[in-house]
């Protein structure tokens, strides 16, 4: 697959970024996935994006599934400690993460965040968000679950 071959050249940074711009040139609003309706992610650009390969997909999902906990965790702890250079970075951090798996409302809560450092009274919400979304890519990871 050329998308494939051009990702073995590219530093993970350049194919994230390669990604996330052909996920905003598409647009996509649909949240279905093998028939599967999903709330608080959209995994359809992404798949677009990298020509349907649903492992490639996948296999992105389950980065974000392991590289994101530890940046909530930090942004938790800067929320709480109101140290608002660390909310800032954590934010935007996790803001481009989750992004990529297409959780709309939850990064635009940390852009939110991101602007406006000091909003603790948003960390209840964040918290719902953030544990929706994870359980969402923890679903498509796993796959459909046969009938």
């Amino acid at each position: 697959m050329l998308l494939l071959s051009r990702a073995n050249k590219l530093t993970r940074k350049q194919w994230l970024k390669y990604i996330a711009l052909r996920i905003l040139r598409l647009g996509y609003r649909e949240k279905r996935v093998n028939d599967i309706q999903y709330q608080h992610i959209n995994p359809e650009p992404l798949l677009d994006a990298v020509g349907g390969d649903v492992e490639t997909c996948q296999h992105m999902f389950k980065t974000f599934a392991q590289s994101a906990p530890p940046t909530y965790a930090r942004l938790e702890q800067a929320m709480a400690d109101a140290n608002h250079d660390a909310v800032r970075r954590e934010a935007h951090s996790l803001k481009s993460s989750t992004a990529l798996v297409g959780a709309e409302a939850l990064t635009a809560l940390l852009k939110r965040i991101e602007q406006q450092p000091d909003a603790s009274a948003q960390r209840a919400e964040l918290a719902e968000r953030f544990s929706a979304v994870l359980d969402e890519v923890q679903h498509y990871i796993d796959g459909p679950t046969p009938a």
